[in-house]
């Protein structure tokens, strides 16, 4: 089991009360009193009751929703992104000493965030050299301003989330969200650190996406592969993987030859639809697989999802590099790919009938059943 913890940098305490309701704030009121300090503890304290709430609040992780879909003006949402603070000493007034705030979203195109807090607010005194300058931090707010390119909030919470895993079976494996190829038992055969060669790498992005998908099932030891079709969630479900030492329940969605390039964003359908649908999935681990590079804001998008704290899951990015290591491993890939350009067009290069095969008339991909 993995439960979120909240430290605070800023709290405001009138609204994160009204978002905990009665019960929890009357609740963590009494916890405060108990301390030697209750007025001082008391933002530590909500901060507690707030994560434990979460999962029941229905507070949405920003980088899970589509631009222009599911966000409204009034929702609470939370983000972890590097922020930029600016101090406005000119906005000075009694009880109020203003910072503002932005960041840039990556959901294909770039949304920026921006909002103003109240630094008289902090939950301590050390915890106004945190909000200075640029800094990762988690933020839960609402919206209260919206549009295609920009959201404004006013923040509820600013500070560090952590997750920790409370697994009996985990406590000792790191509690990272990502994991890695490496720490699937099924793979512990496959040297993820050996080079893959360029003519390898072209190899990879010529196998058709049912052969790495059955190749995959079959390492997993996955029987029930079901076929393609449009609405789908995810291109392989299974229960039998095994990461960081125990069983769980795994979603996949695989990217073959059809998109042989760097993957970004828009590869995944409109805002990245195709990892919401992924998420979706009643998996413990969701697993992404691309013939080709996979880019940042893509990992970033899947690692937002995964630390959705309303349920907090795994995440593995498997990329072509990776994947060709996979398929070598299991004799997929051809012993000498083509050249699929001819560069050399003068005297003596090679004529229709006497060019090198493709990739795939090197080597017929099995369909592995």
């Amino acid at each position: 089991m993995t439960r979120v913890a909240l430290e605070p940098y800023f709290l405001h305490q009138d609204q994160v009360q009204s978002l905990l309701g009665e019960r929890r704030t009357e609740s963590a009121r009494a916890r405060a009193a108990r301390r030697n300090d209750p007025e001082a503890a008391l933002p530590y304290v909500l901060a507690t009751e707030l994560a434990e709430a979460l999962s029941s609040l229905g507070v949405t992780e920003l980088a899970g929703s589509a631009p222009g879909q599911d966000l409204r003006t009034g929702q609470v949402i939370g983000t972890e992104l590097e922020f930029a603070f600016q101090r406005d000493r000119d906005r000075d007034s009694p009880g109020f000493k203003p910072v503002s705030f932005t960041a840039v979203l990556d959901v294909g195109e770039p949304m920026r965030v921006t909002g103003t807090f109240n630094s008289a607010r902090t939950a301590s005194s050390s915890a106004t050299g945190s909000l200075a300058g640029r800094r990762r931090a988690y933020l839960i707010g609402t919206i209260i301003n919206l549009s295609a390119a920009q959201i404004e909030l006013r923040p509820v919470f600013i500070g560090v989330r952590s997750f920790i895993d409370e697994h009996p079976a985990a406590r000792s494996a790191a509690s990272a969200a990502r994991v890695y190829p490496g720490d699937i038992g099924q793979f512990s055969g496959i040297d993820f650190t050996s080079p893959l060669t360029a003519a390898e790498g072209e190899a990879v992005l010529h196998v058709p996406e049912d052969v790495v998908k059955h190749a995959f099932a079959n390492l997993i030891g996955e029987s029930y592969v079901p076929k393609d079709w449009g609405g789908e969630r995810s291109d392989l479900y299974t229960s039998r993987v095994f990461a960081r030492g125990r069983q769980v329940s795994a979603a996949w969605l695989f990217k073959g030859p059809g998109y042989p390039r760097p993957m970004d964003v828009k590869a995944l359908g409109k805002n990245g639809d195709q990892i919401d649908r992924l998420f979706t999935e009643p998996a413990e681990l969701l697993v992404l697989q691309h013939c080709h590079q996979i880019k940042p804001s893509v990992v970033g998008m899947m690692d937002a999802y995964a630390h959705d704290a309303r349920r907090p899951r795994l995440y593995m990015i498997i990329d072509g590099a990776d994947t060709g290591r996979v398929l070598r491993s299991l004799g997929l890939l051809p012993a000498r790919p083509a050249n699929l350009s001819l560069h050399n067009q003068g005297p003596g290069a090679p004529t229709t009938n006497d060019r090198e095969p493709e990739v795939t008339e090197l080597f017929q991909w099995p369909l592995i059943e």
